[in-house]
């Protein structure tokens, strides 16, 4: 049997051309629906795919709140001892130059002293409380005889939640009395601002 023959002629031949053509296209066909069908099956994610995903979001998020809840309180802490600080810098400016002047040195709100009020300054009170001065505020508390006793003092509304802190109404409060430094003879020489207990923990 002649092979080239058969195959020119294109019958009895088992592998002819029109038979491998016919082959191959089925080949073809079939590897398009094993892709297809891959595809297909990774088109979506699984039940346990999803809960991967969100178990994992939730802990990026509450590291992210924590960092951010941290450097919050950070910042107020830092803010708070910064005016702290101006506020003791004014009243020992105040006194030099009542002393140097031979002016009387008496205790006021030691928010007139700062070349410049901060923006969170709620202003002063006779009387300070939660509706004059929220949270992340300062306030002055120029004093009531009937409600507090003519008390003087400086008050910060912390925003965050504190360690230890003075309590009232349900709310925490910073609070600093400006008092008078006096000399052996009983003169005033100046004034100070001094921390009502309990002293503030953040």
């Amino acid at each position: 049997m002649n092979k080239r023959r058969l195959l020119d002629r294109g019958g009895g031949f088992p592998y002819s051309k029109n038979v491998l053509s016919r082959v191959r296209a089925q080949d073809t066909e079939a590897i398009g629906r094993t892709r297809m069908e891959r595809m297909n099956y990774r088109k979506g994610f699984t039940l346990l795919e999803l809960a991967l995903v969100l178990v994992i979001v939730g802990i990026l998020a509450a590291g992210a709140m924590a960092r951010y809840f941290s450097a919050a309180k950070d910042a107020e802490r830092a803010g708070v001892e910064s005016q702290i600080g101006s506020l003791s810098t004014g009243l020992y400016l105040y006194s030099s130059k009542q002393l140097a002047s031979s002016q009387t040195i008496s205790a006021h709100n030691p928010f007139n002293d700062l070349g410049s009020l901060p923006p969170n300054y709620s202003g002063s009170f006779p009387d300070v409380d939660g509706g004059n001065c929220p949270p992340g505020h300062w306030a002055y508390q120029s004093g009531d005889a009937v409600l507090n006793g003519n008390w003087t003092v400086v008050v910060y509304r912390p925003v965050a939640t504190l360690t230890q802190a003075f309590t009232w109404s349900g709310m925490q409060w910073i609070i600093y009395e400006v008092r008078t430094v006096q000399n052996a003879a009983g003169t005033a020489i100046g004034l100070t601002l001094t921390e009502y207990p309990p002293p503030h923990q953040w």
